[in-house]
């Protein structure tokens, strides 16, 4: 990434953190796995491009679906692998919870703060209340 345009912005780990729902220590792994780069400032602190954001939330997903680090990467190599969404169908938009669409919430650890906590009951409650009107 030694081409790196001077006027893109990049990320601090802690706001790509904010962004993707990873925490810290899956991005530093899948940057050691070779799935994604960083910029590396003076003082050796990574920075992440829009493009790596993107290719982070699109490891998100396919961890889903692939069973190893391994079938992620053979994923990546294919053509058309580029940011969730792009290549499979739209899905309803909803709210940026990380760890809700895969294991559901079984935990409190995945929660880092208080506000996205509140924020994820509400919604989850409000997603019970549709499922209840749906039913007779």
């Amino acid at each position: 990434m030694a081409d790196q345009d001077p006027n893109q912005p990049t990320y601090s780990i802690g706001e790509v953190r904010e962004k993707t729902g990873l925490t810290s220590r899956q991005i530093r792994y899948y940057e050691a796995m070779g799935l994604i780069e960083s910029l590396r400032t003076n003082g050796q602190h990574r920075r992440f491009t829009e493009e790596m954001i993107d290719r982070l939330l699109t490891i998100k997903e396919l961890l889903k679906e692939k069973p190893s680090i391994e079938a992620v990467r053979q994923a990546l190599q294919q053509p058309g692998a580029g940011p969730p969404g792009l290549s499979r169908k739209k899905a309803p938009a909803l709210p940026r919870y990380p760890q809700l669409g895969r294991q559901g919430l079984t935990s409190l650890y995945p929660v880092s703060n208080r506000a996205d906590l509140l924020a994820m009951i509400q919604w989850m409650e409000g997603q019970k209340k549709k499922k209840t009107k749906k039913d007779p």
